[in-house]
């Protein structure tokens, strides 16, 4: 079974139960854990309170990404990423590695350091060691680490929303070679008002036509200036018929 696509998760958006709680784990847990880490580390509670909550945090991160982020990857994107590199159901995953490896290399960076940290002085204590003899054990640039790697596991965990969304369909992609929906093409509302207008059987009567070489003038239909235009034509009398023998009257 594939933990990526099975059991079924509960969020009604078709992922794994899997990625279900690790979306809720980064929401509810992880960016809380990060931001209670930041405080903790405002107020001076470095030891033991920020510490075991950095720690905390790097180790659920490892292993989210190690059997949960690398097999998505592994399954959805790689074989993909290099036909389809503008495709936002690709790309995404991809800077979101980026960016979460680099975090968590600097965040695991910063333990070691912490704890390197801790136990040099606890040897220079044990040797009789004490005050400003300690700060050369002391991890200087942690304040710059830690604050590069809060910005980083945030965005990465931002990113990391915005890939569910977009894996699951939750929200449009750019670049998806999903053909385009055709568009409609809407009647004519004059033709549609003729339509259910017109009367079964009832056939329109043709305009009038004017004759070639006559001039209608506006608010005058063509037959009146037909008529109104139109001369007489005289109609030849019928021939007068002669009988034989009968001399015709001439009219003077």
């Amino acid at each position: 079974m594939n933990p990526y696509l099975q059991p079924s998760g509960f969020l009604g958006t078709g992922a794994s139960l899997l990625a279900d709680l690790t979306l809720l784990a980064y929401i509810l847990l992880i960016v809380p854990g990060i931001i209670t880490g930041f405080i903790f580390a405002r107020r001076g509670k470095h030891r033991p309170h920020h510490k075991r909550t950095m720690i905390t945090i790097t180790v659920v991160n490892w292993l989210l990404i190690i059997f949960l982020m690398l097999t998505a990857y592994r399954y959805d994107v790689i074989g993909n990423i290099a036909s389809q590199p503008a495709n936002a159901r690709y790309l995404m995953p991809t800077i979101h590695g980026i960016l979460g490896l680099v975090a968590q290399v600097l965040a695991t960076y910063v333990i070691f350091r912490m704890l390197r940290e801790d136990s040099q002085v606890a040897a220079a204590k044990a040797r009789g060691e004490s005050g400003q003899a300690l700060s050369k054990y002391w991890f200087k640039n942690a304040k710059t680490f830690m604050r590069i790697t809060i910005i980083l596991w945030l965005l990465t965990a931002l990113l990391g929303v915005f890939n569910y969304l977009i894996r699951y369909d939750v929200l449009p992609t750019f670049g998806s070679n999903r053909g385009a929906v055709p568009a409609v093409t809407v009647e004519p509302a004059a033709t549609r008002q003729a339509l259910s207008t017109s009367e079964p059987g009832t056939t329109a009567e043709p305009g009038v036509t004017a004759e070639p070489g006559t001039t209608v003038e506006p608010g005058v239909t063509p037959e009146v200036i037909a008529s109104a235009t139109a001369k007489p034509i005289a109609t030849a009398k019928p021939a007068t018929t002669v009988e034989p023998g009968v001399t015709p009257e001439v009219t003077p």
